[in-house]
């Protein structure tokens, strides 16, 4: 038994304020039958998130809504309200981007990079400086005010989207404002508000992306320098010139093992040296963007360059990745639209203007014939397209309420990994089943994309195809990779994220009793009282507060107390899995993860909760939505993927966002522009 004389029984105080021992976690899971390298990563992940959440206020939502009663309005995804600068900023930004896609100069496509004088025009538009304070000659823009940008630049260009994002949520913006120094902030944050360092964020290695306690880039202190060898593969936007957020491990720190991360802020080169090399990686999304790989070799950089303190890295990388999820959310769900648009909209016209019933020719949805009837009149297609519009509302909800947490500092993990899998789920699904609808026509290359790349002379005036869907397929799936893989986001970090304050109140000291030779009957004790008033409470169906939220109209208030109660029932499951489980529980992935699991029916109960709840006024249309997901997550708990009762919703609503004449289809789809579909059989005589 370890005495109070050995190092390794340093006392902590957990979220309770009860004192365990620090290597509680290593202890238990090694009891548990972990392997030395499971215990060294699954303990180095733990303190790592207990970490992130020091850096953040305030108790999580959706723990809250699980193990408690519940506040409906912290679920408010919040309203769009910038500040008269940042307005500007937005407003001319969109202005200066929009002119120069019409006008064919957005992208260098021989380099396969945005044009550099689209570059030098955002920087001098304060495009960079958006979300960093006014303080170092940024905007000041809140995180909250951000969702509505990444929807129109995606619009535009999804890769332009993503630019903005690596550069301001996951680095260097975000972990120099939270972490950084005085000095560090004055130094780097002008230069990036003024675009003469674009960032980006390393953290992934080769073999090494879900599991980031495996990195092997090193930084070895040598009196008042670091010096750095490893690599890092593949890493988006990092540029020669630019700047590099760098998570790696510290050498000559005195750091514990598993304990010895690090963030580094490291000015990329602008060229090769002896000590650094990079190459530029040829991806199929994300190409017109620099993303590259890159060596280290013994390169020197000062130890004023170290962001936050030593062995921190982990923990200042999750929470940048907090807030960054809510991006990808945005994102999927801007993209949604965008492929229901592509094959509802008459790509001959570039917008609706033309279409005056639901009857008229117009995309593919309404010309396409299929046993003497428009494709898009069969009842598959119709649930399809509704369940998309049902999804993609949704998910840009979770994408706004993630950004509204974060910017008012609070870390709700769980949320986060929602927004992130919920949509790029529900993208994934929608670029699938457009790509059915096209049939064939999905695997012809995209013609007029191909001449620009290899920059053909007069190709604007000859009759090129285009294919937006089947050329793009790979910018659709790689939402659900990008920062976290869904089924490691879904079977683990949420597990975690879920039960992280019952383990560390609960299960740890009953852990620790046990390692130490005792039957841990007063922790033992502890538990199974909170776990049978926790039950008897999640019983009462009215648990559940309703205050502060705006427009309570009736079908409003029904919708969010059902979710509540939904949660609670999730809650009373994850409660009973940890106490038949307790040690082994984490290995109930397909209990509380993905498909089917405790985290899959979360998310379509939140989903619909956050939904309904940004809805100002009882709108037909936007009610029939809501009672989809309402249903949906009703569905999920059950066990099941749908019914003919939510097939017949979501019919409905399809046939809603193929009507020019509904709100939905205005709201959401008729000015998204669109391109040729390959080989449309009105216009066959242009390629033949």
């Amino acid at each position: 038994m370890l005495t109070q004389d050995d190092p390794k029984t340093t006392k902590v105080n957990n979220s309770n304020g009860s004192s365990i021992n620090a290597d509680a976690v290593s202890m238990i899971l090694k009891q548990a039958g972990k392997s030395a390298d499971e215990v060294a990563a699954l303990s180095a992940l733990d303190a790592a998130d207990r970490a992130a959440e020091n850096q953040f206020s305030g108790e999580a939502p959706t723990l809250s809504s699980l193990f408690g009663a519940g506040k409906a309005s912290e679920f408010f995804a919040g309203t769009f309200s910038p500040s008269p600068k940042v307005a500007q900023v937005m407003a001319e930004s969109m202005e200066f981007l929009l002119k120069r896609k019409k006008d064919g100069t957005l992208c260098d496509h021989q380099k396969m990079l945005f044009h550099n004088d689209t570059i030098a025009g955002l920087a001098r538009i304060g495009f960079f400086g958006l979300a960093i304070p006014e303080k170092y000659e940024g905007s000041g823009a809140k995180l909250g005010d951000l969702g509505p940008l990444l929807r129109a630049l995606t619009f535009i260009h999804p890769d332009i989207a993503v630019m903005f994002e690596v550069h301001n949520f996951l680095g260097p913006v975000t972990p120099i404002l939270d972490f950084g120094t005085e000095e560090q902030k004055q130094y780097y944050l002008p230069k990036m508000a003024r675009g003469e360092l674009l960032g980006s964020f390393a953290l992934t290695e080769p073999g090494v992306g879900a599991d980031p306690s495996k990195l092997s880039m090193t930084a070895k202190r040598v009196g008042d320098k670091y010096l750095i060898n490893g690599v890092k593969w593949p890493i988006t936007n990092v540029i020669y010139g630019g700047v590099c957020i760098l998570v790696l491990k510290l050498e000559g720190e005195d750091l514990a093992k598993g304990r010895d991360s690090g963030m580094v802020i490291f000015e990329v080169p602008k060229a090769d040296t002896a000590n650094f090399k990079m190459i530029r990686n040829d991806l199929v999304a994300f190409d017109y963007l620099w993303n590259a790989r890159f060596r280290l070799i013994d390169c020197e950089v000062p130890a004023t360059t170290l962001l936050g303190p030593p062995g921190k890295g982990l923990a200042q990388a999750f929470s940048s990745l907090a807030k960054g999820r809510g991006g990808i959310g945005v994102n999927s769900a801007a993209k949604i639209f965008k492929l229901l648009a592509q094959i509802i909209l008459d790509p001959s016209q570039k917008s609706s203007a033309g279409l005056k019933d639901k009857h008229e020719p117009g995309g593919w949805t309404s010309f396409r014939a299929t046993f003497g009837k428009p494709i898009g009149t069969s009842p598959r297609i119709r649930t399809w397209m509704g369940r998309a519009v049902c999804h993609g509302l949704a998910g840009r909800s979770l994408g706004d309420l993630c950004f509204r947490l974060a910017a008012n500092g609070v870390r709700d993990e769980t949320q986060g990994m929602i927004a992130k899998v919920y949509a790029t789920k529900g993208l994934l699904q929608t670029a699938i089943n457009v790509y059915q609808i096209q049939g064939g026509r999905s695997v012809h290359t995209d013609e007029r994309r191909k001449a620009m790349r290899e920059q053909l002379a007069n190709f604007e005036s000859q009759p090129l195809i285009e294919n937006y869907v089947g050329e793009n397929m790979h910018e659709f799936t790689i939402a659900t990779v990008y920062e976290g893989p869904n089924p490691v986001l879904a079977d683990v970090g949420a597990p975690n994220a879920m039960t992280r304050g019952i383990r560390a109140k609960f299960l740890e000291p009953i852990g620790v009793a046990e390692v130490n030779g005792s039957f841990g009957l007063g922790a033992k004790a502890k538990f199974g009282w909170f776990i049978a008033t926790s039950l008897l409470g999640s019983l009462n169906p009215w648990a559940g507060s309703m205050s502060g939220v705006q427009n309570l109209f009736p079908e409003k208030r029904t919708i969010v107390q059902r979710a509540l109660n939904r949660n609670r029932k999730l809650g009373r499951q994850i409660l009973m899995i940890i106490a038949r489980y307790q040690k082994s529980f984490m290995d109930q992935s397909f209990l509380l993860g993905d498909e089917g699991g405790v985290f899959d029916q979360l998310c379509h109960s939140l989903a619909s909760m956050v939904y309904v709840l940004t809805l100002e006024k009882p709108e037909k249309e936007y009610l029939k939505v809501a009672a989809a997901l309402d249903l949906e997550a009703k569905v999920k708990m059950q066990g099941k993927s749908t019914t003919p009762k939510l097939q017949h919703l979501w019919a409905e609503i399809g046939d809603l966002i193929m009507d020019p004449n509904s709100k939905l289809f205005n709201d959401l789809i008729a000015d998204i522009e669109v391109s040729d579909i390959p080989l449309d059989p009105r216009f066959i005589d242009r390629f033949i």
